[in-house]
């Protein structure tokens, strides 16, 4: 939908019939009276300057357009270039020196410029254009996701059950797979650029390092702590529910077991991780997609940038400019979301073996238990720590927890997070564009409860007991392999095996984790971007860095 509203600018009643047309048109649209009324005062300010600044006999044009669920107001007249968000004072408006006209310029600078995450100015050819995004309709995308979900599954029953070989072999081939594929290669394309450029940017705003440093301890510190309680958390449902001792017996699930090769000796060490986390050069982190690495890259320059003097101003905007460009390029990406979803669900479902998954139901069931067990922790955070709604949290979040869970890719969700972030809750960049990028990298709540269940539950299969100094030390292996995970394919097996080493279990076992693990993967996932962003509200609400009209909104 596009409707067009065009008139002179020299009409007297321009301004009127501008705001009465944005009005009648987004309400029509079903935009909710709040954001209509945001939306309206937006326009007022805007359609004013563009009059103020047009040419003499130019017109000024006016559409509103609902796409892709988006709804947005552009505003375009020919005139002098001029800048929406700039106030002609110093900032002491108020005083009674300062005309009228120059306080009203000056008030309708400020309320644009709290308002400009929603705001793209441009000037080209002589003609002033700004784009106001009213609303994006995340009910619609939210369904179109859990639909897209359930088709898969759909799908991925017929392929198993249903439908020829040569029909799902075709379907695999020509279809699910190479969208998948295209989809996750065009994400690679962005993540690192994304993680680059906004953590950079985060660190050129910094200009007391101690706040800096301040907010990264205080991150790191939200990340340890609930790394430690879901170690503790899965130890004590692994004790109380014992899965594993009412499963199948062990060489019947043994029969639906994959064979998998693992070679444990990949060094998971600390050590080794705070060591590579310094490239030897430059690009080599962004092509391979080592985040440690582009983090520490990032930092660096970030850093840098608020050293060097007069160059900084123009620094920073480049940055901006490319963080702006990376963020636009993830946007137009992840509008493909719910077709990845469906193609994901499809293939995970059809390799699953349905036998091998109902003899390992008890293990899958205090797994997710587990998993709920750390969603009330991340709420209870929130309502402890950082004095806030915890429902209205997972609220906001929802998009990001449904669609985590479908596309089960921690890096794939860091884009979609950092939006959420900005937009939905109201957090300052300066605080999610740091985060968001460390969290899906060393926040592994999700996966510490996977190791430590997958352990205790294999170890009760094979009939082996685990002692209270052998469980301290399995615990101390999981917490630091949630920071020092290798970055290479199969890292989640690496470290299956070095845990079921602490305790003696054979590595062969890993095989009968495997044949639940696609369905694992996805709530590890869900479990982890949510601790990200739960991390991320509670120290932006404690530096004062949480726009909490936005986070209520």
């Amino acid at each position: 939908m596009n409707r067009v509203f065009t008139n002179p600018c020299s009409d007297k009643d321009t301004l009127k019939k501008g705001i009465g047309f944005v009005e009648s048109t987004i309400k029509e649209l079903g935009v909710d009276n709040k954001l209509s009324m945001r939306t309206v005062l937006m326009t007022e300010e805007l359609i004013t300057q563009f009059i103020e600044n047009s040419n003499p006999e130019g017109k000024i044009r006016i559409s509103v357009r609902k796409f892709m669920g988006e709804i947005s107001v552009t505003i375009a007249s020919e005139g002098r270039e001029f800048d929406p968000f700039e106030s002609e004072t110093d900032g002491s408006f108020l005083s009674n020196d300062i005309s009228d006209k120059t306080k009203q310029r000056a008030i309708r600078s400020i309320l644009l410029k709290s308002l400009e995450n929603n705001l793209k100015f441009t000037h080209h050819n002589g003609v002033n254009t700004t784009r106001i995004t009213v609303g994006k309709s995340e009910t619609k995308r939210l369904y179109l996701t859990a639909l897209a979900a359930v088709l898969g599954l759909l799908i991925g029953f017929m392929i198993k059950t249903v439908l020829p070989e040569v029909v799902s072999t075709n379907l695999e081939y020509y279809f699910l797979v190479p969208v998948k594929t295209m989809f996750f290669n065009a994400l690679k394309i962005v993540i690192g650029p994304v993680v680059f450029f906004s953590i950079v940017t985060c660190f050129a705003q910094f200009k007391d390092l101690s706040e800096l440093g301040r907010i990264a301890g205080k991150v790191m510190g939200f990340y340890l702590s609930t790394t430690a309680i879901a170690v503790a958390i899965s130890i004590t449902l692994s004790k109380v529910f014992s899965p594993g001792e009412f499963g199948a017996a062990l060489d019947t699930v043994n029969s639906f077991a994959p064979d998998i090769e693992i070679n444990p000796d990949i060094d998971t060490s600390i050590r080794s991780t705070i060591v590579d986390i310094v490239p030897d050069n430059f690009l080599s982190p962004i092509l391979e997609g080592n985040m440690l690495q582009i983090i520490f890259l990032a930092v660096l320059c970030g850093l840098a940038i608020g050293r060097i003097g007069k160059y900084a101003p123009v620094m920073q905007k480049f940055f901006d400019g490319c963080n702006s460009v990376a963020l636009e390029v993830t946007s137009m990406i992840t509008r493909f979301i719910p077709l990845a979803v469906l193609c994901t669900t499809a293939l995970v479902i059809s390799k699953v073996e349905l036998d091998s998954l109902l003899h390992l139901l008890s293990y899958v069931g205090v797994f997710t238990l587990g998993i709920l067990c750390m969603l009330i922790v991340y709420g209870l955070a929130i309502l402890i720590v950082g004095r806030l709604n915890p429902l209205t949290f997972f609220k906001k979040n929802l998009e990001g927890m449904v669609t985590s869970f479908s596309l089960c890719s921690s890096s794939a969700m860091m884009p979609v997070n950092m939006r959420i972030c900005t937009e939905k809750m109201g957090i300052s960049p300066k605080v999610s564009s740091f985060s968001i990028p460390l969290g899906a990298t060393v926040n592994m709540d999700g996966s510490c409860i996977n190791l430590t269940m997958s352990a205790l539950f294999l170890a009760k299969m094979y009939g082996i007991n685990v002692p209270t100094s052998t469980l301290i030390s399995m615990a101390v292996t999981i917490i630091l392999l949630s920071v020092g995970s290798p970055g290479v394919p199969g890292a989640g097996l690496v470290c299956i095996a070095v845990v079921l080493r602490c305790i003696g279990c054979p590595l062969e076992a890993v095989g009968l984790i495997m044949t639940v693990y696609p369905f694992v993967d996805l709530l590890i996932t869900m479990s982890n971007t949510t601790g990200d962003m739960a991390a991320t509200l509670v120290v932006a609400k404690s530096e004062h860095l949480l726009d909490e009209r936005v986070f209520k909104s």
